[in-house]
């Protein structure tokens, strides 16, 4: 007997730790998915051969300045077409996007967003809008504009043309005839669909219920026309067909959905919910307008759970989620989504099992109500993925519990982008030059460490033909080795010798380091810094915002005791400051931290070379936003110092490597 209760005794112990384990861990490996312990984000199957592309977008844009289009009259004026008065010809197209196919039968709603330099003295047509279907040739809807149908001057407004569209067969067109009575400019044509938008939901949970055995569905999310698309799966050599009818996945996959989970529309933050039950059940989240659709024939799907009433507010339903359902999703990672967005990152983090939240710092008990979530959640290591209601607030919570933010929010495709090799063939750096007394100046533009930015905006910079002109620094993720690593692969090989890659704030995720507190999860977090940049080819950080201050001012100290492959790193706050920590890794705070128009560029070369006295090695750090700083921006400056032999343009490696050689330190850190 005293066997039997010992037996009985060890039984019990290894059933408390077993449930201790499955409470703090997540599985290593399961059906389509592997996430080893030392994975920052795990690692989807090799996707099929051929996938399945839907389109989840509710809208499209044409931007007006996208060369593809149609231009008779007006030039590009950064971030729209204008035609001037008296200058360009008139009775013109000033826009023409035709042979679009991809605009869904029904109802639907085009923007045309434009502006008018000046108000005329007598009233005129200055514009005449069009939507045709070319195919039978017939007008769907037009619109004149007047002068003075425009609010203000110098302002863009939106004028909207309903029509009903054809549908598949029929190819439309969209046209802006411009008179030439005022100078006009206009910046897109926006498409609206929205009775689309809660079937995008529905395809997006059900795309993460596939994927997670391995991705099937790719889903076209670019609302811009002329952007990225499909092209990243022709670059990395996946195949795919394109699905006419949504609904017809529904059918190929009916044996791996378990049922419905139907969510409360009176309660929004019921989506979220929903998103994470569908994780852990493999049900698909449904709209109540569709459940009866999905409910009964042909479909017959039985109902998982029905949300509906069941919570009177926002923190009911994360407190049920907590209550419920934490313990068994992830406590590596955690979402973070607007409810409001329905056609991205849901599939990832069904496919993760991680627990999708919206609760606002800033707010005491929803602050209080996230802290129960985070303080599970593995300090120094632990990722927030998604965006914030308010950055600062969001960024300083997650530091303050030795976690990351990875901005990702408008994420499409990272279940199946994840699946993709993780073979990455870096090439090799440029010769550092000569180190002389000069002002070395190096480039970097921001917001790389953004997941989404990589899979959409980053492209249309990234394409630019001029690109390879001038030495920039590209930040991006050290993530993408998990989450994107065949993307970062084919940018490697798409690289000339004037691109380096490096990392965006502030390395695995985007923190503020000198809030964490505790030293083991500082230096966890720097660690894995350092293992993820040794693996993406990154050499030099940038950090924000800053490394001196607060709750732990040797920050820089510490980066270059962990994170001793990196050449250097940046910080904010404009100042040019230079240190060298630990006796051994150089910083700068950038002379510019985040500039937002050329004249920031230029700007800081001219308040470089005031500065330098030309005795010894000058150095200036530019940062740049890519939402107002495009690509000719960096090589307008260029050229306006290309006569100043002192001014010398080099690469953030490169620029650190010459740094580092100023002030005695190897000059290779290995």
């Amino acid at each position: 007997m005293k066997g039997k209760g010992k037996v009985i005794s060890i039984s019990l112990a290894v059933i408390l730790v077993a449930a201790v384990s499955a409470y703090f861990a997540w599985p290593e490996k399961k059906e389509g998915i592997s996430w080893p312990s030392k994975q920052a984000l795990p690692s989807f199957n090799t996707p099929a051969e051929t996938l399945d592309m839907i389109y989840t977008t509710d809208s499209y844009y044409y931007q007006a300045e996208n060369e593809t289009f149609g231009h008779e009259t007006g030039k590009a004026d950064g971030d729209g077409w204008v035609a001037a008065a008296g200058t360009d010809a008139a009775n013109k197209a000033m826009l023409d996007v035709t042979g679009r196919k991809e605009i869904p039968a029904g109802d639907i709603k085009a923007a045309f967003n434009l502006q008018v330099d000046n108000f005329a003295d007598e009233d005129g047509v200055v514009a005449t809008l069009e939507v045709r279907d070319q195919t039978a040739n017939a007008v769907l809807a037009s619109q004149e504009v007047k002068n003075w149908d425009f609010r203000l001057p110098n302002a863009s407004q939106s004028f909207e043309l309903s029509f009903t569209a054809p549908g598949e067969g029929h190819e439309l067109e969209f046209k802006v005839l411009w008179t030439g009575k005022s100078t006009v400019k206009l910046f897109d044509v926006g498409v609206f669909w929205p009775l689309r938008k809660e079937e995008n939901l529905l395809f997006t949970s059900l795309k993460g219920i596939v994927n997670e055995k391995q991705p099937r569905i790719y889903s076209y999310t670019d609302n811009v026309r002329g952007s990225t698309g499909t092209s990243m799966l022709d670059h990395l050599g996946l195949k795919y067909t394109e699905v006419k009818d949504n609904w017809e996945l529904v059918d190929k996959y009916r044996s791996e959905i378990k049922g419905l989970i139907i969510y409360d529309d009176q309660q929004p933050d019921t989506i979220n919910l929903a998103t994470t039950m569908a994780g852990l059940k493999h049900g698909i989240v449904t709209p109540p307008s569709l459940a009866d659709k999905l409910a009964g024939e042909p479909y017959n799907l039985p109902i998982i759970e029905d949300l509906r009433g069941k919570f009177s507010s926002k923190l009911d339903v994360y407190q049920y989620l907590y209550d419920h359902y934490w313990k068994q999703t992830t406590h590596k990672a955690i979402i973070g989504l607007d409810p409001g967005i329905q056609s991205y990152l849901r599939d990832y983090a069904i496919g993760m099992d991680a627990a999708v939240v919206w609760l606002n710092p800033g707010d005491d008990s929803e602050s209080k109500l996230l802290d129960k979530f985070f303080q599970d959640m593995p300090y120094g290591e632990g990722l927030y993925l998604g965006w914030w209601p308010d950055e600062g607030m969001g960024v300083k919570k997650t530091a303050d519990y030795g976690l990351a933010t990875v901005a990702s929010d408008f994420s499409s495709n990272l279940s199946v982008l994840s699946g993709t090799s993780r073979e990455i063939t870096m090439p090799k750096a440029p010769e550092k030059p000569k180190l002389e007394n000069k002002l070395y100046v190096s480039f970097i533009l921001s917001d790389g460490d953004n997941l989404q930015y990589m899979e959409h905006s980053f492209w249309n910079l990234w394409n630019n033909p001029s690109r390879g002109e001038v030495p920039i620094g590209w930040t991006i993720s050290p993530l993408m080795v998990d989450t994107m690593p065949g993307m970062l692969n084919y940018l490697y090989s798409q690289a000339t010798p004037n691109d380096a890659f490096v990392s965006g704030p502030s390395g695995v995720g985007y923190t503020y380091p000198n809030f964490m507190e505790k030293e083991d999860g500082l230096q966890k977090f720097i660690e894995r810094t350092n293992s993820y940049m040794e693996q993406s080819g990154l050499k030099v950080l940038t950090v924000w915002n800053y490394v001196k201050g607060e709750i732990k001012p040797e920050v820089g100290d510490k980066l270059a005791k962990y994170a001793p492959s990196l050449l250097g790193f940046t910080s904010q706050f404009g100042t040019g400051t230079i240190g060298v920590y630990n006796n051994s890794m150089p910083g700068q705070e950038l002379n510019v931290a985040y500039g937002s128009a050329e004249s920031d560029v230029t700007g800081g070369i001219a308040d470089g070379l005031k500065n330098w006295d030309g005795k010894s090695p000058g150095f200036v750090s530019i940062q740049a936003n890519p939402w107002q700083v495009n690509y000719q921006n960096f090589v307008n400056a260029v050229n306006m110092y290309k006569d100043n032999k002192d001014v010398v343009f080099v690469r953030p490696d490169v620029y650190f490597q010459l740094m580092r050689e100023s002030k005695g330190l190897p000059v290779d850190p290995k």
